[in-house]
């Protein structure tokens, strides 16, 4: 994948605005593409009211996605472990046994977060092992 320019989001876990939007509730995010065989999903972020997108967001190795085809807000957070194990768990994901292996979470939050938006009409969670944010997408989904 070749992008002009591409901002990992921060990894760690509890983090606010992990792409470093500035002002992230100006803006709005619309789910672009999602290639199911690589698990990827691409949003666009469009800023105030322009018709042509700002930037793009990829999630890499998505495990879940709820949320609506577009919202408010660009506020991007990674919840805690607990947070991300627990909706695993309520998802099928994972099994409960996990719980009895608090040692195991790691070797499951190394690898998945719980990307979460505080938008004001929508619940936006996503599991995926990284975020990029980008300048430009690749030109063979576009």
């Amino acid at each position: 994948m070749r992008a002009t320019a591409q901002l990992m989001a921060k990894l760690e876990q509890n983090s606010r605005n992990v792409f470093n939007i500035t002002k992230p509730a100006g803006y709005r995010c619309q789910v672009f593409h999602y290639h199911r065989k690589l698990s990827r999903l691409y949003l666009s972020l469009y800023k105030g009211q322009r018709n042509q997108p700002a930037v793009y967001i990829l999630f890499s190795d998505v495990a879940y996605i709820e949320a609506p085809m577009s919202w408010l807000g660009a506020e991007f957070n990674i919840a805690s472990k607990q947070g991300c194990v627990e909706l695993m768990i309520n998802l099928g994901l994972v099994g409960p046994a996990i719980r009895q292996f608090p040692d195991a979470y790691a070797s499951i939050t190394d690898y998945a977060r719980l990307y979460t938006v505080n938008s004001p009409n929508s619940v936006i969670r996503i599991i995926a092992s990284s975020g990029t944010l980008l300048q430009s997408i690749p030109s063979e989904i576009q």
